[in-house]
């Protein structure tokens, strides 16, 4: 059965034409609200978003839990991006300072550019062993409100074994 192209649940059509066939006008709205051809779809979407918000969405639910627990998360790798309190260009030279002690060395640094104006920092990153298993890389710091941001990967971006030793001189140096 439908009901203006939409297909309809044949006991919910009969309850909705006994509330409607009643004297008070309650009745009446609730036929009109939810028996419309647009409410389910509006119910359908809203179900699916709250849904998908919920369940996908894993800095969601750690913005969540922090505000449930008055915690704040530890530093975590939000979908392989690493943040930072500090500016692009401070990243950057932490990076220059740690690098050597963990078999790496930064070969080259600069401003990142777009359309709108300075962006954030770029890094080189060559092994200091070039027999090593590890390659180049590169990556950008990109600015954002709270610091900045990088990418965290092996192929381009800050690779992971960078990633604690990083956090470890930010925190030091802030702290004196």
């Amino acid at each position: 059965m439908t009901h203006g192209g939409f297909l309809v649940n044949p006991l919910l059509t009969q309850w909705c034409d006994a509330q409607a066939t009643g004297s008070s006008s309650r009745g009446r709205l609730s036929r009109e609200n939810w028996c419309s051809p647009l409410s389910w779809p509006f119910l359908f979407v809203f179900l699916l978003s709250f849904l998908s918000l919920n369940t996908g969405c894993s800095s969601v639910q750690s913005s969540v839990e922090a505000i449930v627990t008055g915690e704040t998360p530890p530093e975590a790798t939000y979908a392989g991006r690493q943040h930072f309190p500090v500016t692009p260009r401070e990243a950057v030279e932490y990076l220059v300072d740690i690098a050597p002690h963990e078999g790496w060395k930064v070969v080259s640094t600069g401003a990142e550019y777009s359309t709108h104006g300075a962006e954030g920092a770029f890094f080189r990153l060559e092994p200091l062993q070039p027999s090593s298993d590890k390659k180049i890389l590169s990556g950008i710091f990109y600015a954002e409100p709270s610091g900045s941001y990088v990418r965290v990967s092996e192929q381009q971006g800050l690779p992971e074994s960078l990633v604690k030793p990083l956090i470890a001189a930010i925190k030091k140096k802030m702290h004196d």
